[in-house]
């Protein structure tokens, strides 16, 4: 995903999102405020629920957390990438 489809996506460059419990007992991530469908959708099943009990939205969380850090870092090396990559105007 590029930069460009990011700003698409959040809107702008600083995004606030939430995540919430929707109707049905899913968990969603979505920007701060909006009805719109959510970014992301996590649902556990009945038994992974009872194991997490009250912890389920913390692992959520965590899930969601790791996802979007694991999406930065890679636009990072992108960047490092094509910094890298280009050629120098002058030759000392």
């Amino acid at each position: 995903m590029s930069m460009q489809q990011l700003k698409e996506l959040f809107g702008n460059q600083e995004a606030i999102l939430e995540l919430v419990q929707l109707e049905g007992g899913e968990l969603a991530l979505r920007n701060a405020g909006s009805e719109q469908e959510p970014l992301v959708k996590i649902q556990f099943s009945d038994e992974v629920k009872a194991i997490l009990g009250e912890q389920t939205p913390m692992v959520a969380q965590h899930m969601i957390q790791a996802a979007l850090f694991g999406l930065l870092e890679k636009q990072m090396n992108q960047v490092q990438a094509e910094i890298v990559d280009e050629q120098p105007t002058h030759f000392s």
